[in-house]
């Protein structure tokens, strides 16, 4: 059956302080997979128990499949929406297996037991969920990730269309994190299992979801997927932190880190740093400068190219060009445009052949032009030049302006900071 969630201007506050949640509108189409990330005290954790009608709105609607859930009865409403809380402790000495069967509970008729069926049922979720091993066992026995998956199975095994899980993740170690999240991606690619995530894990929740609800002060900020809405711009104004934005690999999905801002000067944040290179040799720099603060681009550089990579990873500019073709004019151009803009240029030791040589050209126009030019040479210019002469010939020239030369990148961030 397609369920469609849908939130209507709902507002909660709890009692006699000021609101908690100020007018919030989604919609959850069947079969998403949603987190819902913002700061402490944004309002996650009241919205989901506003979602799942343990809190009453004060005003607003929650609806499924346009139906108010206010209005369903506790076990109709079990059938159709199953809840993972935060916190799991269990205070009684329940084994695995009798702990499945109370997602079974919406299904029984008072004064009967269980049937044939529901342990089918919950044989099956502890197969899914790799807690079948476990079913004689205490919970209490368990360790965290472990207990956690039980109370995934007892969830489950209400057969429910829609999921609210509130930060299943929190007190997992990196393990299973990772298979928990692994777990609820299965679950909603193969079954069709909507499924709607409290997380304070940026990376996590920009990895494996298909769109995430940023709430800020009880408001929808905003609504989208996470090449929306992990910005540079969203997270410093709704969390306040200055942070980097790469795309992991080969996902292309936004990876939050922060910034170290004992680091980060104003000077620093307006510092442009221009790099030619390619073939590898400037992936290195270009990670620890965008790390550190400073505006970096790059250029030219051929499509593919792993130093392309790695800028496109940090999403930083880079002029590009076809994989394995020349530079052109038209990007050699736009290569000095750029150049005219930064502050310092760095020359990567890079080989020069007759596709790149317009590069080297590059850097001698920014010495000339005087902009400060800071050349890493370590294997000296004849051990690289495969153009006849031309390259080391221009190399010559470059010497002879105002430059700086290092042997080591390191030497560059010294210079710089």
């Amino acid at each position: 059956m397609a369920s469609k969630l849908k939130v209507d201007k709902l507002s909660y506050k709890y009692n006699g302080l000021s609101k908690v949640l100020k007018g919030v509108s989604f919609a959850i189409e069947q079969g998403e997979f949603i987190a819902l990330i913002g700061p402490n005290g944004s309002g996650k954790s009241t919205l989901l128990k506003n979602i799942n009608s343990i809190l009453k709105p004060e005003q607003g609607k929650v609806y499924l499949d346009e139906l108010d859930l206010q209005k369903f009865a506790k076990k109709e409403m079990a059938k159709r929406v199953a809840v993972v809380p935060q916190n799991t402790t269990i205070n009684f000495d329940f084994t695995v297996e009798e702990i499945v069967l109370m997602g079974r509970a919406p299904y029984i008729s008072r004064f009967k037991s269980e049937s044939s069926e529901d342990y089918q049922i919950a044989n099956e979720v502890m197969e899914l969920t790799n807690t079948a091993q476990f079913a004689d066992r205490r919970i209490d026995q368990l360790s965290g990730g472990e207990r956690q998956r039980v109370i995934l199975a007892r969830a489950l095994a209400q057969q429910p269309e829609v999921m609210l899980l509130d930060e299943p993740t929190s007190n997992l170690d990196i393990n299973y994190q990772l298979e928990m999240m692994e777990l609820l991606r299965k679950l909603n690619r193969e079954q069709g299992l909507t499924i709607l995530i409290v997380s304070h894990d940026l990376n996590l929740a920009s990895q494996y979801c298909d769109k995430l609800l940023l709430l800020n002060e009880g408001k929808v900020y905003s609504f989208g997927t996470p090449q929306e809405i992990i910005t540079v711009e969203n997270i410093e104004d709704v969390y306040g932190s200055k942070v980097i934005i790469r795309r992991n690999y080969p996902s292309n999905r936004p990876y939050v880190t922060l910034v170290d801002n004992r680091y980060l000067s104003s000077e620093k944040r307006d510092y442009k740093v221009h790099l030619i290179c390619g073939g590898g040799s400037g992936r290195d720099l270009i990670e620890n400068l965008v790390e550190l603060g400073y505006q970096v681009s790059c250029g030219v550089v051929n499509k593919k190219d792993s130093d392309w990579e790695v800028a496109k990873l940090c999403d930083i500019e880079v002029i590009s060009e076809a994989p394995f073709g020349p530079i052109t004019e038209e990007q050699h151009q736009a290569n000095l445009a750029k150049i005219k803009m930064v502050d310092t240029v760095v020359l990567t030791d890079i080989p020069f052949g007759p596709g790149n040589l317009l590069n080297l050209e590059a850097a001698l126009w920014a010495a000339k032009e005087g902009k400060e030019v800071i050349v890493i040479d370590q294997v000296g210019i004849e051990k690289k030049d495969y153009t006849a002469g031309k390259g080391s010939s221009l190399f010559r020239s470059l010497m002879e302006e105002n430059i700086i030369m290092v042997k080591e990148k390191y030497e560059i961030l010294e210079k710089l900071n």
